[in-house]
């Protein structure tokens, strides 16, 4: 994948591409920010653009994404673009960094430089971190090393001196809805739907593609319009026990795994609250479709009751998330929110 083709992170992936143009892309990169943001795809695109055979392409910091070095980079079988991932026990032994770092005492085969990409390089056990640091700190030859990680912290300190921190951070709302849209085929109004509970991560909306969010969500704005409306017990109450059943005839009984998204959009819809109020830029609301209703809903909501709501959904879903019975934590949340 090129760097036109990624969706999000302009300015980074701007910053890259100039690097490569000019010649002064660092031999030792660390990709960080959170899970599910692109920055595989973006070690990927970098792989390609410093072997991609056209030259113009080339010239612009970017890879033409057709000729063959990029079309073998793609599908994983360029001789000179070497992939380490954790094991089926998600750790990088020291074992598979011996083994690439042995193939990099070698020129380049078929590329103009070899690319080591370490996906998930905070599972690096400390053994293999440390047969890395003399190769960090002078790379062979030709070669480059990318570090991709969603926790830097877990690297040692003298990796991480040894890297220049690229950094990735959320995507918008709109960025995850086109991803989804665009790379998985979804409709515009589910797309969107997930995208307004992603927190910016696209890997996050796909862990809830099987879910009817949009309902979900409508369950958690009624939970907040309703417990807002009310001041007594026993209807609170009753608005937490409505979040065990799902809307309609049938008054199905909501699944653990369903009632959780229902307080992640609480939640979300809380944060959306909370930056209505302070007055902050409106595009950076989780839920912009939502933003009339959202308004009328965010005068309830003053002072620090978002914030002291936020933490009683937070709360409830460490409860949930630990076995406690469904009943229980919605009717406890419906008194505290």
């Amino acid at each position: 994948m090129s760097f036109r083709a990624l969706i999000g992170h302009r300015q980074t992936i701007d910053r890259l591409m100039g690097a490569i143009a000019r010649g002064s892309l660092p031999p030792t990169l660390l990709f960080a920010g959170p899970q599910g943001v692109g920055k595989w795809l973006a070690s990927m695109a970098t792989a390609q653009a410093v072997n991609c055979l056209d030259a113009d392409a080339r010239q612009a910091g970017d890879a033409c994404g057709t000729c063959r070095s990029c079309e073998r980079i793609t599908r994983g079988v360029h001789v000179d673009v070497l992939t380490v991932a954790p094991d089926d026990k998600a750790s990088i032994k020291i074992d598979a960094i011996r083994e690439v770092l042995a193939r990099t005492s070698y020129r380049p085969y078929e590329g103009r430089r070899r690319v080591v990409l370490i996906r998930d390089a905070d599972t690096l056990e400390l053994s293999a971190q440390n047969a890395l640091l003399k190769s960090l700190e002078e790379p062979p030859d030709a070669t480059m090393f990318v570090l991709v990680t969603s926790v830097p912290g877990a690297l040692l300190p003298t990796v991480r001196s040894r890297t220049m921190r690229v950094r990735f951070g959320p995507l918008t709302a709109d960025d995850v809805a086109l991803v989804l849209q665009r790379d998985q085929g979804l409709d515009a109004p589910q797309a969107r739907a997930l995208a307004e509970l992603s927190d910016g991560s696209v890997g996050q909306a796909l862990g809830l593609a099987d879910a009817d969010v949009v309902a979900l969500r409508d369950a958690a704005l009624r939970l907040l319009s309703d417990v807002a409306a009310r001041s007594d017990a026993p209807a609170r109450v009753q608005a937490g026990d409505a979040l065990l059943v799902t809307a309609g005839g049938g008054k199905k009984e909501r699944s653990r795994d369903e009632l959780g998204v229902v307080l992640r959009c609480a939640a979300a819809l809380l944060r959306d609250l909370e930056a209505i109020n302070a007055g902050v830029d409106r595009r950076v609301l989780a839920h912009p479709s939502l933003e009339p209703t959202l308004t009328s809903l965010a005068s309830r909501f003053g002072g620090d009751r978002a914030r002291t709501a936020f933490t009683s959904v937070d709360r409830a879903l460490y409860a949930l998330d630990r076995n406690a019975g469904s009943k229980a934590v919605v009717e406890w949340l419906a008194l505290n929110l």
